[in-house]
């Protein structure tokens, strides 16, 4: 797993503007988002329009449309976003990748509409009992440290074979599994109205140095892009 950050592009200063609803393992942004620089995050994203169409930059090539699927990880930039977009980012173990790439093209460019899809396209899928296991203990110890060590023995696995688990139902490390909850613990402590150095300690970073640079290098953005969000938590 590689993340992805091009230094070459300046970052983008308009804001994100809308209203981010955020569930457990869903994001749903109704609104402007903006641009970013190139990154790649965790989630598959969903870039939906009824309107004027998204321009992204999918590894150098640059596309364009009302309807556009982006996988987890896949380095990505974007150029141009429709005033009253919808963004959706799915975790992987809860995305039916199926159901997406089946009816991407019938799925509507509103949060509204698209409520009684989400089901449908974020359905979770069977995780081993250890995995489930390790994400409970690994709740329990956030927003602190998070030791490996203590994460195998509860889901009953050795150090390499808890890795390898995460990697294959989950499709991400330990290690980028935990930061990508602190982000979104971060993101959500901020919209709530609290200081970003607050929400950066709060959610386990060193500082609000440490944030800025993952949600950089994640989601492509800078910290004061998420100013014009109102947060909506299922």
């Amino acid at each position: 797993m590689a993340w992805i950050y091009n230094p070459s592009m300046s970052s983008p200063a308009l804001p994100w503007n809308g209203t981010l609803l955020l569930d457990a393992h869903v994001a749903v942004l109704q609104g402007h988002a903006g641009g970013s620089d190139t990154h790649a995050h965790y989630a598959h994203q969903l870039l939906l329009s009824d309107g004027a169409p998204w321009q992204v930059e999918i590894d150098g090539a640059q596309q364009q449309g009302q309807r556009l699927w982006l996988p987890s990880f896949q380095p990505h930039a974007i150029l141009s976003a429709p005033e009253a977009g919808c963004t959706v980012f799915l975790e992987p173990a809860h995305a039916d990748l199926e159901q997406i790439q089946q009816h991407l093209h019938a799925l509507p460019g509103n949060a509204l509409e698209l409520h009684d899809w989400l089901p449908r396209l974020s359905r979770p899928q069977p995780l081993d009992r250890r995995v489930q296991a390790a994400l409970s203990r690994i709740a329990q110890h956030l927003p602190g440290p998070v030791p490996a060590a203590d994460i195998a023995e509860a889901a009953h696995l050795s150090t390499s074979q808890l890795h390898r688990r995460f990697q294959a139902d989950l499709a991400v490390t330990l290690r980028g599994w935990v930061l990508w909850r602190r982000l979104r613990a971060a993101l959500a402590h901020h919209l709530q109205g609290h200081s970003l150095t607050d929400s950066a300690h709060a959610a386990g970073f060193a500082d609000l140095a440490h944030l800025s640079r993952n949600l950089r290098r994640m989601f492509g953005i800078g910290a004061a892009q998420l100013q014009g969000l109102q947060l909506h938590v299922a």
